[in-house]
């Protein structure tokens, strides 16, 4: 995931008026996937794309807020850490893609197949499209 894009600003691009978000519940604490972890951000910026991130610490509603955004401001998550618990975050998610829950699904990926290090990930690239890859190349598509 890609931090904050200087070129867009949460009120004015994402936040509109009518909008309703879906909320829930994750286990997944927001450090896990936008914290130190640089290897935690590669495999989800490549298994999840075009999106980008932001902290937010200036908020009555939490403590601490991240938000994940599409590149084009059409779907956004804020997930809320109230200060207290830390082991289960408020989601708030709008727009098409539901980014938290890509983001739950990949980074389960990632621990699933053994948080695999950047230097084990590839990119397949054919006319069809691209693949990602862990250890072993995936053929080209023709």
């Amino acid at each position: 995931m890609r931090g904050h894009r200087p070129d867009v600003e949460l009120e004015r691009d994402l936040l509109r008026d009518g909008q309703t978000p879906e909320t829930s519940t994750s286990t997944l604490s927001p450090w896990n996937v936008a914290g130190h972890d640089l290897e935690a951000h590669f495999a989800i910026g490549i298994r999840v794309p075009d999106i980008w991130h932001s902290w937010d610490t200036d908020t009555p509603e939490a403590h601490t807020r991240l938000w994940v955004a599409d590149d084009h401001a059409t779907s956004w998550a804020a997930i809320h850490y109230d200060g207290q618990q830390t082991d289960t975050f408020h989601v708030a998610q709008h727009g098409p893609r539901r980014l938290w829950d890509e983001v739950e699904t990949a980074h389960q990926q990632w621990v699933e197949a053994g948080r695999p290090g950047i230097e084990r990930h590839g990119l397949t690239i054919s006319p069809n499209g691209q693949q990602v890859w862990i250890d072993q190349p995936v053929p080209a598509a023709r």
